[in-house]
This record gives structure tokens, sequence and C-alpha cells, in this order.
């Protein structure tokens, strides 16, 4: 299985101390094909990655919070379509949405970089990370990592975990105190419609749910939101109404 596993991904070596620091992949960029294989390296891509770790090296600073959704590595189901590939343990960088993977939790082993590949699935603590396109409410097509948290006939529902980097601000003066660098993180909910090949990320606002509902079924949905109490600004309660409709009985 590893043999297979090894024809449809790569591994780039990241510096291990650099990643922790600042999210960003740096030090060696050539990549390993399979597990332990020989490593290739691209000139351009690996002077480019030097050129990132050069200048974060030049400065010295404190940044607050992480890239990454846990800064530890942890063990991790690996699947590539329905295939178990193995155990693995897995830190995800949630700044860059890449996934950082090591064969053992030994401190001596170096992380590597998990090249994307939409049949790749990853049981990550309490949640699947599936690598996928997407659709942001500014009508930006991206890649990344979503997990699937409802799934019905009609509608699934997906959780992303994204993080912003904020740079800090030195003191105009010793009378103003200097603003850190911090990494900033917050959900994204997104959603696909059974029938359309698209996943759109989700407003948390009624107007905006009930909006993409067919005309037939949002007066159910209104009355389930305001009589169930919902607040759409709260996982479960996003979770309750996407079971709801899904449980609607459109058939008739």
């Amino acid at each position: 299985m590893k043999y297979i596993f090894s024809l449809f991904l790569a591994f780039l070596t990241i510096n291990f101390s650099y990643g922790q620091v600042s999210g960003q992949i740096a030090g060696g960029a050539g990549g390993a094909f399979g597990i332990g294989g020989k490593a290739t390296t691209d000139p351009f891509l690996a002077a480019r990655m030097a050129d990132l770790r050069s200048k974060k090296n030049s400065v010295e600073e404190e940044i607050l919070g992480s890239p990454y959704l846990n800064d530890e590595f942890i063990k991790s189901k690996v699947y590539f379509g329905e295939d178990y590939i193995g155990d693995y343990y897995i830190r995800y960088n949630a700044l860059n949405s890449e996934i950082e993977i090591k064969e053992s939790n030994l401190p001596e082993e170096k992380p590597k970089r998990l090249l994307a590949d939409d049949k790749v699935r990853i049981k990550y603590a309490k949640r699947e990370l599936r690598f996928t396109t997407y659709i942001t409410k500014k009508n930006e097509t991206k890649n990344g990592y979503l997990s699937i948290i409802s799934e019905g006939d009609s509608y699934t529902l997906y959780h992303r975990l994204a993080v912003k980097y904020s740079e800090g601000k030195a003191a105009a003066n010793s009378m103003v105190m200097a603003i850190p660098s911090r990494y900033a993180h917050f959900t994204e909910y997104y959603y696909k419609k059974a029938g359309v090949d698209r996943i759109d990320q989700l407003a948390q606002k009624r107007g905006a749910l009930l909006k993409i509902l067919d005309k037939e079924i949002r007066d159910q949905v209104s009355t389930f939101i305001k009589e169930e109490k919902i607040d759409l600004s709260e996982e479960a309660d996003l979770i309750r109404t996407f079971e709801y409709i899904n449980s609607i009985d459109t058939s008739s």
C-alpha cells in the first residue's frame, strides 16, 4: 500500500525550526517521492524558499498565536481514495493550508510537507481533512482543506479553520506600546447543494441562509430557526439547521 501511496504523493522537507515560528515553508525545497525516496530539487523553488528563510531570520520578533490548529503532531489515519495508507503524525498549518507529516513522533525526524491531492483524506483529531476547491464570499476560487461536519441528500456543510497573519507595528515613541505581530484563528463555513458542482462560503445569517434554499422550503426553515431559537453563529446550531433542512421531504 505504501508503494501505491508513493506513486501519487510527494513530501517536501521543511526547515523545522522556521516552520514553528512563521508557518511559511523554507529550507530544503526538494521533493521526496514516496516515503524515504530520493530527493529531487527544483532550483527555482529552492532559491525562493531560501530567500524567504533569509528574510525571516534577519528579523527577530515575537509573534503571538500560532499558524497551526495544534502545535503538536497528532497521530492520524491517512487514506488515498478508499484505501487506508497508514497512521502518520500530522500537524495542520492552517495559515498555508498545508499538511506537515512525520512517520514517527521522534523529535529528530524532520517533518515534511504533504503535497495536496484531492484524493487524500486525513482523519485528524475529530475531523476529516479533505483538499478541495471552494469559493469565498468575495467570489474568489481557492484550494484548501475543508472538513465535512454535516452531510445529507440535499446539502453538505463544511468547516474551515482559517488563520490570518497581521504584521505588528513598532512603537512610535516611548509613550506608545508596540503592537506585536500575531496569528488570528477564525472559522468559515461552506456548503454544497446536491447536483451543483461547487462549494460556496455560507454567510451565517438567517436571510443569507434562506436565500440559498429552494423557495418551497424557506418558510419551514425560517420557522424552525425562530422556534428553536437557532443562533447561526454557533456551529452546533448550524449543524442542527442543516440536519433539519436535509430531513425535509421535497418529493411531494
